[in-house]
Order: structure tokens, then C-alpha cells, then sequence
């Protein structure tokens, strides 16, 4: 039942290759082979083939046990693991059947993971395979002729199967560009380094690094790479590094610059930060909710290298696709970006509100002042309205929303409004029914949302809520609120 459940973890075909790659990264190869089945009579597996350093028969058996204390121990700072659990729990949730083989000292052994075999006869029981029992396996061939490393194989697809209607070739068939994709960003450092470096292919064709920073790009803007001291949890100082990039824009790029950066919609929507741990891409295109995203920041990127030891204070989870900046380093690392970056500006409120002195109105819209002391309006997304808004969707649609409101900032007709402000001709939206109700509706939401996320009482979050527009514009929305709330707690 356990290893049932864990076959449902979340982990997406390209990721969970990515996490048996890991294995062969720290085993130092130099090369390692994705193999996927070239036509419809081959023999559906996929496998990860190495030329690292091999295991003996002792220690793939280990490998293959699921857990591991090297969790709770201070590990070799090159180590790409952590649970002990990627190569089986990645494995085991695209596959029933993981089969792994390793040449050790000249010889060769094998063990096999069945979960057709554990249902059947309940127990943990990992399978020893004879010198038959491998020469048979799919790409065993292609471990034989180089007489090192490790063969990873997947067998029976039965989530493929039922996903795709029993075409599990064509399924294995259209991930290929998906995978080559995805491993070409997560390794593309290991891919583009001019010492100890890893090449990487699928079937017969070399993978080509990704480059998100397009540092080979001569408008691409450098900043001074940043180091921040933090104690781990053995009370030993480690330190991130932090690097932030400027892309060129998009019209300054060349077709081949594009496909480096993985393509028109990466650039777009994949900025933010890039956490690499070892080197190996862990989580990118994302801000961590420090709410960086504006015009001054579109085409910013920040690296940050973290060492293996801060794990647990980073929260990097079994399958490598999350983590949360540690809260200590949070106003560090902003005011590090902030400060590289000169992205700061001034706020003002709008010419002609009257603001008084213990005026905080959290307005929509902000009036901001550049650096050459002209003015543009941005969409505030510290509003409470947008905030909300971006707390019911994922990290990628937020992306896409924030796409949308900075189209929106540099749409606004400006120019006509103000031709038609002049002649009297813009129409005021009038306080009906129908938008009293929608506020009202609004309002009822947010509170009963943060209820949810915070201890305050409701007269609290009700004030709060009226100071931010658009309800502070419409101050008979409070009463009906208190009385809705006075009556939910009668």
C-alpha cells in the first residue's frame, strides 16, 4: 500500500528522468544516454545509461532499498539526493517495472523492483536477476559495450497506457522533445562547464544546453554576484549566492537566442528567481511572492546557488520541484536584489486625491516616478484585491495574469482619456444596485479568506479590507458587512 501511494507523488515524466540523472551526476559520469524506443516493434522501455563509477552488488542493493539515513546525516557536499527515495519513487510513478543494472570491478549485477510481484505476494521483495535474466533486459546491449557505469529501466506503463488509450509508443514518442527540453534547463550547467563536464543525449542525439541568462548575449546586464551568510542546522555558516541578470529585450534577440532561452513563452513568463542547489536548477520563474513583477523587473533573473546543507531550510521536497526562500534571509535577499538591480521607485498618490497625514488607502492604481523624473501608472499588486486574486491560482498563472495587467498599464488610452475628461464626455460608473452587490460580494470573500489564513477577528480584517479601493470607495459596503458577520456569529 505504501509503495502504491507513493507512486501518486506528483512527478511529471520529465522530472522524474531528471531525478534518475541525479544518481548518475553523482556517481561522476561524463556521459550519460536517455533511451527510448525508435519504432513500434521495439520493446517499450526507457532507460538512463551512465558511464559513472558503478555500484557493487552490496551497494545497489542498498541503492535499492526505499529510505535512507543519509537524510538525518551531514552528506558530501556534491550530493544531488537527500530521502533516499528519488531513483525509486521517481521510478515507480511513471512505471510498475524498475529494473537496475551496475558494473562493478568487472562485474556485473542486477536488481529489480516488480510492483506487479509485491501485489502479489505483499511483502518487500526486491527481485536478484540471474546473468539470463539481464542479458535479456532492454539496452542491456549498450551497458555490455561499454563495460562501466549503470542501466536504469522502466517497463510496463500502465499510467501512460491508461492515459493515452494503450498507444504507449506514441505517448514515449511525443515526450522525447518534452524531456529533451526539460533536461536541457535543469543540467545545463553540468552541460556548459569547461571542466568536468557532463554530456547529456537522447537515443543517438546530443542534448544542447539551455542558457536562461543568455550570458553570451552582449546586451545581457551583468550585476555583482551577492553572498548571504546563513547557519545551518548543524550551527556551521553556509552562504547562497546571488547573482541577478537583465535580459535584452526580445527585439535584440536572434532565433538561436530564443531557443537558448528556452523560447518566446519562457521569456515571458518565466522570470524571477532560478534556485540551484549543486548547480542542479531546482525551481525557476518564480518570485516567492515578494511581488517583484513590474515594468522595472519584466526581464529580470535571479540566481541563487544554494549548497545541499540547507536542505531543510530551503523545504526542498523528495521530487526537487519546491522550495520556500528561508524567512531570515527574506528582507536580505530583496534588499540585495533591490539594491543590484536599482529598480527602485518612488510612489505617489494621485494628483488630486487629498491625503491626510493618517491617510493608508490601498490604492489600485499607484503613480510611479522614474529615474528620469517622468511619471507612468502601474497596476499596485500589493493591492488587497490583487493579492487575493493571485492567492486562488498557481505560481504559473500568476505569471500569466501579471502578463495581463502589464499589458493593461501600457494600453491605457491616456491620451483619449484625457481628450475626453476635457469635453466632459467620460461617464462616471454610478453607485446602482448591481455594483453596491458585487463589492459587497467581494468583500465577503476576502474576509472569509483571510479567516482562513490568519488569527485576527473579523472587525479587524473588515477594517482592513475598507481602507483598499475599490471598498473604501463605497462606504455603505462596511455596514452591510458587520451586520452579515454579527448575524453568522448569532
Amino acid at each position: 500500500m505504501l509503495m502504491g501511494s507513493m507512486r501518486s507523488m506528483g512527478y511529471s515524466f520529465e522530472s522524474a528522468l531528471a531525478d534518475v540523472i541525479d544518481n548518475s551526476i553523482s556517481a561522476n559520469a561524463e556521459k550519460i544516454r536517455l533511451l527510448f524506443p525508435s519504432n513500434p516493434l521495439d520493446k517499450l522501455a526507457v532507460g538512463v545509461l551512465d558511464d559513472g563509477d558503478g555500484m557493487s552488488k552490496d551497494v545497489l542493493l542498498e541503492a535499492m532499498r526505499y529510505g535512507s539515513t543519509s537524510s538525518e546525516a551531514i552528506r558530501d557536499k556534491d550530493d544531488l539526493g537527500r530521502f533516499g527515495l528519488g531513483l525509486k519513487s521517481a521510478s515507480l510513478s511513471q512505471c510498475r517495472i524498475l529494473t537496475v543494472i551496475s558494473f562493478w570491478n568487472g562485474k556485473i549485477s542486477a536488481y529489480q523492483w516488480n510492483y506487479n510481484y509485491i501485489l502479489e505476494k505483499k511483502n518487500w521483495l526486491v527481485l536478484s536477476l540471474t546473468n539470463e535474466e539481464i542479458s535479456v533486459i532492454p539496452y542491456f546491449d549498450e551497458l555490455k559495450k561499454q563495460k562501466k557505469g549503470t542501466l536504469v529501466i522502466w517497463q510496463d506503463f500502465d499510467i501512460l497506457s491508461k492515459s493515452h488509450d494503450g498507444q504507449v509508443y506514441d505517448a514515449l514518442n511525443d515526450y522525447k522533445d518534452k524531456v529533451a527540453h526539460h533536461i536541457s534547463l535543469i543540467f545545463h550547467r553540468y552541460m556548459s562547464r569547461s571542466k568536468a563536464k557532463v554530456s547529456m543525449f537522447l537515443n543517438n542525439q546530443k542534448l544542447r544546453p539551455l542558457d536562461p541568462f543568455l550570458e553570451s548575449h552582449p546586451k545581457t546586464t551583468y550585476r555583482k554576484e551577492i553572498s548571504i551568510a546563513i547557519t545551518d542546522s548543524y550551527g556551521q555558516e553556509q552562504h547562497i549566492k546571488v547573482r541577478p541578470y537583465i535580459l535584452p529585450f526580445l527585439t535584440d534577440m536572434s532565433d538561436k537566442d530564443k531557443k537558448l532561452i528556452g523560447g518566446v513563452e519562457e521569456m515571458r513568463s518565466k522570470q524571477g528567481f532560478y534556485v540551484y542547489r549543486n548547480e542542479r536548477l531546482i525551481i525557476w520563474g518564480n518570485w516567492f511572492g515578494m511581488s517583484r513583477r513590474h515594468e522595472l523587473t519584466k526581464n529580470a533573473r535571479i540566481r541563487v546557488d544554494i549548497p545541499n546543507s540547507l536542505d531543510d531550510i530551503w523545504s526542498i521536497d523528495v521530487k526537487k520541484q519546491v522550495a520556500s526562500i528561508p524567512k531570515r534571509i527574506q528582507n536580505q535577499l530583496k534588499k540585495c536584489v533591490d539594491d543590484a538591480l536599482g529598480t527602485s521607485v518612488t510612489k505617489q498618490t494621485h494628483r488630486g486625491r487629498k491625503k491626510k497625514v493618517d491617510d493608508d488607502i490601498d490604492y489600485i492604481w499607484d503613480r510611479m516616478e522614474g529615474r528620469d523624473k517622468t511619471f507612468y501608472y502601474q497596476i499596485n499588486r500589493e493591492s488587497e484585491l490583487i493579492k487575493y486574486i493571485r492567492s486562488k491560482v498557481s505560481e504559473q498563472d500568476i505569471s500569466y495574469i501579471d502578463m495581463l495587467l502589464s499589458e493593461i498599464e501600457k494600453t491605457v488610452p491616456l491620451h483619449q482619456i484625457y481628450v475626453d475628461k476635457s469635453n466632459d464626455c467620460v461617464s462616471k460608473i454610478e453607485d446602482d444596485d448591481s455594483r453596491l452587490d458585487d463589492i459587497y460580494q467581494m468583500a465577503i470573500s476576502m474576509v472569509d479568506n483571510f479567516k482562513q489564513a490568519t488569527a485576527q477577528t473579523t472587525d479587524v480584517l473588515i477594517d482592513h479590507i475598507m481602507k483598499s479601493e475599490p471598498f473604501c470607495l463605497y462606504p455603505s459596503v462596511k455596514e452591510k458587512l458587520v451586520s452579515y458577520y454579527s448575524h453568522e456569529t448569532e
